[in-house]
């Protein structure tokens, strides 16, 4: 299988790479602002760039989750393109299943991006090439440097020994393992499959939960500062997922206790 990996440089990006190649793929990593992407065929698509910071840049968000792929679309040549897309488009709803009718909630901060990963998925449904929609839930991994919850509360545990939490104890979300991601989402591609994914564990994890192994695992002290959640996710549907391949992603909880050891190893060494 011929890849190109948009978004190859970042987090869940560079696991694309990594597991294509181990599988044989023939990939092909072209850095932003290569025109050369629009002058070769590029097989299969996988299009793992994004940007979420709704504040900071905009006009970012628009381009990198909308705009780009849509020249893409109209100018590139590939076979299949795969998107990766977000769970977060599920926020206040009261239902999680991929042909769920979706909201826009009015006081969330960060919904540009929510409307632009809806944007981008109707232009894949629309687009006449095989498209295949991935939403992921929240991906962790080991990332050292990464300003995702995990890693910073991580990173705050062991070098500050307190952590600073701006949710209740109660807040709930789900997590996915960018390994158990990639390996799907790779899985779904082999088998040409097409349409919208929901590839998450299936049930929400507490920051109650997680503050727990860290004060375990570290000693921390967690601080508390937010009486009232503002986002709310109810756990996500992934009967769809489960009944196309054998799906056993892994358990969050317990690899934060491994996550806490190697992020400790490094910091020591």
């Amino acid at each position: 299988m011929n890849i190109t990996v948009i978004g190859s440089s970042g987090f869940i990006g560079k696991e694309f790479c990594k597991q294509a190649v181990e599988l044989g793929y023939n990939v092909y990593s072209p850095v932003r602002g290569d025109e050369k992407l629009f002058e070769r065929d590029l097989g299969n698509v996988i299009y793992a760039a994004g940007y979420g910071n709704c504040g900071e840049n905009y006009l970012n968000v628009l381009d990198a989750n909308c705009t780009f792929l849509s020249r893409l679309l109209a100018e590139a040549s590939f076979e299949s393109i795969t998107y990766l897309s977000s769970t977060r488009v599920f926020l206040d709803g009261s239902t999680t299943h991929e042909a769920a009718s979706l909201v826009s909630s009015f006081h969330d901060k960060r919904r540009l991006f929510n409307l632009t990963k809806l944007v981008a998925e109707e232009l894949l449904l629309l687009n006449s090439k095989r498209s295949l929609i991935i939403r992921p839930s929240n991906v962790y991994g080991l990332a050292l440097d990464s300003e995702l919850f995990l890693p910073s509360i991580i990173r705050d545990a062991l070098n500050k020994q307190v952590v600073d939490m701006y949710v209740t104890p109660n807040y709930s979300k789900d997590y996915i393992f960018v390994g158990d991601l990639v390996q799907t989402t790779l899985q779904l591609m082999k088998r040409e499959e097409s349409g919208i994914y929901n590839i998450a564990s299936g049930e929400n994890t507490s920051a109650l939960e997680i503050a727990g192994v860290l004060k375990n695992t570290t000693n921390c002290s967690i601080n508390w500062h937010v009486k009232e959640d503002i986002d709310f996710f109810e756990a996500i549907d992934v009967s769809k997922i489960s009944e196309v391949i054998d799906f056993k992603p892994r358990n969050v909880l317990n690899d934060l206790k491994s996550m806490v050891h190697e992020y400790s190893q490094v910091i020591n060494n």
